[in-house]
């Protein structure tokens, strides 16, 4: 882990420093108790054995076992402080990630794949969580264990300690190259998992196309490669463990050769006691087995250390859509009258997608946006909304300049009804509360009657505390947009931004919300992206846009007669190519 990821992800905790404190005293009590034992065994072994004195013999042995006893305890301490530090710091972790994705543009979203977004909240978190929860006090403890060790080798005896320190800087070389190397494997590791889940997310997605194009083995086949490339990214995170373990093992056993081979003959020599050289050898495991232990737990702060990275990456994505210096909310009353004065926009540099617009639409006007795929119609919509602020020129709401207003004044006046309803997992009052959370339920129920599925509603198993399951999957696609029409409503905005909500809809159900529509859009401005010639027919005005610009203006009746673009596309729609 880099200096810099380190102070960062430090300066993320800076609200748990007294907790790190106590566990990283915990950990020292721990690692004392531990290192203090084979000097007790030292004595033990020469003052009792050696002396024959059973009395030595058993008071070392009580210490030595009270020194377990302490260790154990510390232990545990460390164990479980260091596992509620993490938790903490995940759960801060999560949250700060979650609240940046949803703070960001819409540009970043259509840029971006889902799948890999989720990977970063699901499988990068879990990387840290594995390295909080198992492997952060194991670093700690080993760390200290070897620092502890080296200092009561150089006590016990300072000729043996430095001959087993040669075989340190032999240990050294070879770790920084396994460190390398794998800090490079681990980072592709977590790419391609990422690729991964966003292709696999992709084809669920997609099955129904997919099978009805029988395409199945091409995207196996493409998914194959996708998990080709991930299999070879953790094999070459294999080949450098396969060499780093048996290296550093056999580093240990060459220690063994040289304690037991020195310190054996100058015990035979009388120049070292037994229970020096028996203290030597269980520092030695001790000296070793932590490195090994460190050179696991590595591999565990490699992926957390590369996952920790791409979310600190993604939380340094900043918004294209921001509060300007001195914004302020937009007013309590908002009459809804929309301007474009000279403006452009395009989601790639050099690449426009609406040019030098200059359009007003007063408040309390339906207008009917229309226009073949491609024209700039979403866009135009995405601009009143500011989901995008254009490149060039303004969009002004009751001739105040939208980037002059904070974002969050925004919902109170303008409102996106998507083409499909959209519903989050959770009971029926909880959608409808999430245009004003503290809405009461006569107020619910109110915009339930004004919207006509009051009945409905009533009639469900649990009236407003029924769940509508994950994207209101227990309801139908008309049932969705209705209480999408709700909630709008509870909103009670002044400007609605309209994405032919009846597009998906059986005649039916499309006339259920078509009343609906009727009764939110009474004397509020509203946009409507129209797909349909109803939608057209029964705005107020229609602006028919190609390439960018606005090419017609006027009333449906009026572009009938004057527009030959549009009178062309009425003739369209009307043979029912077009829907």
């Amino acid at each position: 882990m880099s200096d810099g990821l380190l102070r960062r992800a430090a300066r993320l905790a800076s609200h748990l420093k007294k907790a790190a404190r106590r566990a990283l005293f915990a950990t020292m009590i721990a690692t004392a108790a531990r290192l203090l034992g084979p000097l007790v065994v030292r004595r033990g072994i020469d003052d009792g054995i050696g002396g024959a004195d059973r009395g030595v013999i058993a008071i070392t042995a009580l210490i030595f076992l009270g020194l377990l006893v302490v260790q154990y305890l510390a232990q545990r301490i460390a164990q479980f402080s260091v596992a509620i530090l993490g938790e903490k710091y995940l759960l801060q972790l999560r949250s700060t990630v979650f609240q940046h994705l949803m703070r960001l543009d819409m540009a970043f979203y259509g840029r971006s794949k889902a799948g890999v977004l989720v990977s970063r909240m699901t499988n990068d978190i879990e990387s840290i969580q594995e390295f909080a929860e198992e492997g952060a006090v194991t670093l700690v403890i080993n760390l200290l264990t070897i620092i502890g060790v080296a200092a009561a080798m150089l006590f016990v005896d300072v000729t043996l300690a430095f001959q087993v320190f040669a075989l340190i800087a032999v240990l050294i070389v070879i770790s920084r190259v396994f460190q390398r190397y794998a800090a490079r494997a681990y980072q592709e590791v977590r790419t391609q998992i990422g690729r991964v889940l966003a292709t696999l997310q992709e084809g669920i997605t997609g099955v129904r196309v997919v099978q009805a194009f029988t395409s199945e083995p091409e995207q196996a086949g493409h998914f194959g490669g996708v998990n080709e490339a991930y299999f070879e990214a953790n094999m070459r995170t294999a080949r450098a463990v396969a060499w780093y373990f048996p290296g550093v093992a056999f580093l240990r056993v060459a220690g063994y050769a040289i304690v037991l081979f020195f310190g054996g003959s100058r015990v035979i020599a009388g120049d070292l006691s037994f229970g020096s050289l028996v203290s030597l050898l269980m520092y030695l495991d001790w000296f070793f087995q932590p490195i090994i232990n460190l050179a696991n737990t590595y591999n565990q702060l490699q992926s957390a250390s590369a996952a920790l990275a791409k979310l600190f990456r993604l939380l340094d994505t900043e918004s294209l859509v921001l509060d300007s210096e001195g914004a302020s909310d937009l007013p309590d009353e908002v009459d809804g009258a929309i301007r474009f004065e000279g403006v452009s926009f395009g989601y790639e540099p050099g690449l426009p997608v609406v040019v030098d617009i200059d359009l007003e639409i007063p408040a309390g006007q339906r207008v009917a946006i229309v226009g073949e795929t491609g024209a700039g119609k979403s866009t135009l919509a995405r601009l009143v909304l500011r989901f995008y602020d254009p490149t060039e020129g303004v969009v002004l709401l009751d001739g105040l300049d939208l980037r002059s207003m904070t974002l969050a004044s925004r919902p109170r006046h303008m409102v996106l009804i998507p083409q499909e309803g959209f519903l989050f997992n959770g009971t029926l009052r909880d959608n409808l509360r999430y245009a004003r959370p503290g809405a009461a339920d006569d107020e619910l129920w109110r915009v339930c009657r004004t919207i006509g599925i009051e009945q409905w509603a009533r009639e469900l198993p649990e009236r407003l505390d029924t769940l509508v399951r994950e994207r209101g999957g227990r309801f139908s696609a008309g049932e969705r947009q209705l209480v999408a029409l709700a909630r709008a409503l509870l909103a009670d905005p002044a400007v609605i931004v309209l994405d032919e909500a009846t597009a998906n809809l059986d005649p039916e159900t499309e006339a259920r919300v078509e009343r609906a529509l009727g009764t939110l859009l009474e004397g509020r401005t509203a946009v409507v992206i129209a797909h349909r010639l109803r939608s057209a027919e029964q705005a107020d005005r229609v602006l028919m846009m190609d390439r960018g610009k606005v090419i017609a203006d006027g009333t449906h009746a009026e572009l009938v007669e004057s527009s030959e673009a549009y009178a062309r596309l009425v003739s369209v729609w009307e043979r029912g190519v077009l829907r």
